[in-house]
């Protein structure tokens, strides 16, 4: 009896621990092309909050150029589970509608900068509620890789303020140059494909070696 009783009273002092509800799965990101006008339409939203204003403060005939850029760039959607997030479009150098060969050409010491294998980089335009220090070097990264898997890349280059010049150098860019005009002091910013992937931790695919232009590109997808 005395076990019996030593039995229950060990079992009535047990805390009895609820089964916890499964966690819901981490959200995940991921990244695709928008090749035409109607599925550009995706990002209207976000371009919402492109500053482009900055850009046509500098050279104001860049206005006339957007659909021309778009198809000659290439255009992603990034996004978070089945929400559109982010965008930003890369615009190959060598048909005069970047502001790197429209503004800068005459400060331009590296030649390669303008060459056929350099790419202007977009601005990565995120929406406002998703605006997280977490998420800009994993887009930056995956649209990184997405790049490379497309395209033969060797130089990287943008326009920004010099104020976010800190930034981009976390990613791989150094300043090339810098220039002020109408009390805005802006820089031209440049990277090797090398520099800017190691900066993201991401490896250069050997099928972006082999690549020579994304017409190229396009007959190999």
């Amino acid at each position: 009896m005395q076990a019996i009783q030593t039995v229950s009273t060990v079992a009535a002092r047990q805390q009895v621990i609820p089964l916890e509800p499964p966690r819901p799965a981490a959200a995940q990101l991921s990244i695709r092309v928008l090749h035409t006008p109607e599925e550009r339409m995706e990002i209207a939203h976000l371009r919402q909050h492109a500053d482009f204003r900055s850009e046509y403060e500098l050279d104001p005939g860049l206005a006339a150029f957007e659909s021309v850029k778009d198809a000659l760039g290439i255009v992603m959607a990034i996004s978070l589970d089945d929400e559109v997030i982010a965008t930003i479009r890369f615009i190959p150098t060598g048909h005069g509608v970047t502001l790197t060969e429209r503004f800068w050409p005459d400060l331009i010491t590296q030649p390669a900068i303008l060459g056929s294998t350099s790419w202007e980089v977009g601005r990565l335009v995120m929406a406002p509620e998703h605006r997280r220090a977490d998420l800009l070097p994993r887009c930056m990264s995956m649209a990184l890789v997405e790049l490379l898997q497309l395209v033969k890349v060797d130089h990287m280059h943008a326009s920004c303020l010099t104020a976010m010049t800190r930034l981009y150098r976390r990613f791989g860019f150094g300043t090339h140059a810098v220039r002020s005009k109408g009390g805005k002091h802006c820089a031209l910013i440049h990277g090797t494909v090398a520099e800017v992937a190691k900066a993201l931790k991401v490896s250069i695919p050997v099928r972006a070696r082999t690549v020579a232009s994304y017409e190229e590109a396009h007959l190999l997808q």
